[in-house]
């Protein structure tokens, strides 16, 4: 076993950005820093502003067209819809926040700096029926920043580098599992905005990440290990969420995963995810990062 290694170098990154993957996948991956990000989008229509209104609570400030493809408009109404159902809540942004329509394969992202925030959207959530949620996900991870809760406190990220230990090997697949604990505490919240809607999205989201990483499945350890994390966190955040049964069918295609990869495991790592304490105290938050790193080494080492 050693140090976290480059997972230690790039998890304190991950306060600061956040990522949606496709295929409807709620999720934070590896950092691409901020220049690297803004050298690869190509130049578009000059941005539609928003000036602030006299309020504390932020606004969308401007909203920019960087793939040619229009959006503007709807990426504005949706932004305000959720935010009107998170102050529903008693829940406000604070900082100010611009947005960028992007050509991206993933689905959307979040970099927040210096006191605001810019949320990157890609013309795929523009042209579907996702870009709500997207952004209600997006914007929890906002709302945790600005909070200072420890699943995205740079502080706490640096008491894990020092006291979190795993494999080298092992550094894709857990900093993978590590974002899908941030991904929980962001949907603690978004699940609250979308809590009354009649049709359950999610659960079409995760099942369909479920079934995507059975095509995924390889012969190296690790890797089969981070798809059983990413089935877990679907899992756990259903169960959380009081969106699946002990009998659903899911569970069976899950466990299929476990069987033809050799592993046992998505059962612990969905009752891990599942019961995340809603406000952990930064000691808490690092032991529960350290228990999922010895959850995932058995794992692996059986």
């Amino acid at each position: 076993m050693e140090s976290v290694g480059r997972f230690a170098d790039g998890v304190e990154d991950k306060a600061n950005f956040s990522r949606s993957r496709g295929d409807f996948a709620l999720g934070i991956y590896p950092t691409i820093e901020d220049m690297t990000v803004r050298k690869r989008l190509p130049n578009g229509p000059p941005p539609n502003l928003y000036p602030e209104r006299s309020t504390r609570f932020a606004v969308l400030t401007a909203v920019v067209d960087r793939s040619g493809r229009g959006g503007t408009g709807k990426v504005k109404a949706a932004f305000e819809e959720v935010a009107a159902r998170y102050a529903d809540h008693g829940l406000h942004l604070s900082w100010p926040v611009s947005a960028e329509i992007v050509s991206m394969a993933i689905m959307g992202a979040t970099k927040s700096k210096d006191s605001s925030h810019t949320l990157f959207v890609s013309v795929r959530a523009v042209e579907s029926g996702l870009l709500d949620g997207l952004i209600a996900h997006e914007m929890g991870h906002m709302l945790r920043t600005e909070s200072g809760h420890p699943s995205h406190s740079a502080e706490v990220f640096r008491a894990l580098s020092r006291e979190v230990r795993i494999p080298r090997a092992a550094e894709g697949a857990f900093g993978q599992a590590f974002n899908h604990i941030q991904d929980i505490y962001a949907d603690d919240l978004a699940f609250l905005v979308f809590a009354t809607d009649s049709d359950d999205r999610a659960y079409e989201f995760f099942s369909g990440w479920i079934e995507g990483n059975a095509t995924m499945r390889g012969r190296n350890r690790w890797k089969n290990v981070g798809l059983a994390a990413t089935n877990g966190f679907a899992l756990g955040n259903l169960v959380r969420h009081g969106r699946l049964s002990k009998g659903d069918p899911l569970w069976d295609r899950a466990h299929a995963f476990d069987r033809e990869a050799g592993l046992e495991v998505v059962g612990a790592l969905a009752n891990f995810y599942a019961n995340l304490p809603e406000n952990p105290t930064p000691d808490t938050f690092v032991g529960q990062v350290k228990a999922l790193a010895t959850v995932m080494t058995q794992a692996a080492s059986s």
